[in-house]
């Protein structure tokens, strides 16, 4: 017997259930998951059901125990995928969290008659375009992201709309548009097991899990953004093995340096300090007496999004303020990506968007000395399936 498990040998592997709760096993070395090193964790736990008795003395009887209760916690880098407009390894965690992903699978090359805020599309593209998804415009030097606002498919004039306009105006005729990955809420997420392998000697089978909520962290100058997600399970076993497969990221994308990340409100370019983000479903169970684990599943029955974003206070307005104090709609646009050799020019981008939100309070704060506001900020649904877009282009 030898004693030390090494914590950096650990890996995990996620794979979609069929059934919720049935456990699936990992089938090759694609389903393994690049997760953080602080964070990851996966507690097992059983409800303690005390026997208060009349005996002899007054010691406590011996207690039972009761439903299972599996947590824990993924931590991975925001980042998108090697492959231009292809799923991140981390698929399953946000489709589990936000229930909705769709593709846009090819690029797709513009008509003529672009304009900074409207890109002309063939009429055979229209359909494989989404308001809510956000769009890499490839003009050369010069590339650029935006959320669509609007799709309009009329033949002969078919068009998609920018929520705002381009910084450096109308792009060329025939401008090409990169393919990409979005998820949004749409409820009925899916549920996945997790295999782990702790110290790469000690499996652990977690079975029926879910993505309960996600917090964006470090999105702040110069670090490495990271997705939290907590999640819950139904049953988890332990035994001695090794994993089947050996992980390989050494082709992924690196995460993005936020450098070149920049913010928008309401369309307006802002000077920040850091932003963070909570998407969090509220979950019930169901339970079961007939279930080993004393429930048969979990359902979503609301789903929020909120977060805070430190910008330097202007001088010259309080326009900020002004939508806080009249309840006013707000709008914010982000994104982040790796260089290339070709100035203007990158890849690997991640870009999230809310179409509608509410600043829920505005205090002054200071980072090192200069003031700061302290925007909180709640979404909301218009249409529905529209609170929040996180895409991966």
């Amino acid at each position: 017997m030898a004693i030390g498990l090494v914590k950096g040998r650990s890996s995990v592997f996620l794979k979609e259930e069929v059934t919720e709760g049935v456990y699936v096993a990992p089938t090759s070395a694609s389903d393994a998951v690049e997760v953080l090193e602080d964070g990851i964790e996966f507690n097992y736990t059983r409800d303690e059901i005390e026997r208060n008795n009349l005996s002899a003395t007054i010691e406590v009887e011996a207690s039972r125990v009761g439903q299972k209760n599996i947590a824990g916690t993924i931590p991975v880098e925001y980042k998108a995928s090697s492959v231009a407009g292809s799923a991140p390894r981390g698929d399953l965690l946000f489709k589990s969290l936000l229930g909705g992903k769709r593709q846009l699978a090819s690029v797709k090359v513009s008509k003529t008659g672009n304009t900074a805020t409207v890109i002309q599309i063939e009429d055979a593209d229209i359909a494989s375009f989404n308001k809510g998804d956000s769009v890499l415009v490839k003009e050369a030097g010069s590339y650029e992201v935006r959320p669509i606002s609007a799709v309009d498919s009329t033949p002969g004039s078919a068009n998609i709309t920018l929520a705002f306009a381009l910084e450096n105006g109308a792009p060329s005729d025939n401008v090409e548009i990169e393919k990409h990955t979005t998820y949004y809420h749409n409820e009925g997420g899916v549920s996945y097991s997790a295999t782990h392998y702790a110290g790469g000697e000690i499996e652990e089978a977690i079975a029926g899990l879910k993505s309960i909520s996600a917090s964006l962290e470090n999105w702040s100058t110069a670090q490495l953004p990271s997705w939290s997600f907590s999640v819950e399970g139904l049953g988890l076993e332990r035994q001695v093995a090794s994993p089947a497969y050996t992980p390989d990221f050494s082709g992924d994308a690196l995460p993005p340096v936020l450098l070149n990340a920049c913010i928008w409100i309401n369309g307006v370019k802002v000077s920040y300090s850091e932003l963070s983000m909570s998407l969090e479903n509220t979950k019930s169970e169901i339970k079961g007496p007939c279930s080993d684990s004393g429930k048969i599943g979990a359902r979503f029955t609301q789903f929020a999004c909120s977060g805070e974003i430190v910008a330097y206070a202007e001088d010259d307005d309080v326009e900020r303020f002004d939508a806080f104090n009249n309840n006013d709609d707000v709008s914010i646009f982000g994104y982040a990506y790796n260089p290339t050799s070709v100035a203007g020019e990158g890849k690997e981008y991640v870009a999230f968007w809310i179409p509608q939100a509410k600043v829920t309070s505005i205090p002054f704060g200071d980072v090192d000395g200069i003031i700061t506001d302290q925007i909180s900020f709640k979404a909301y649904r218009k249409d529905g399936g529209d609170t929040v877009f996180l895409s991966f282009i």
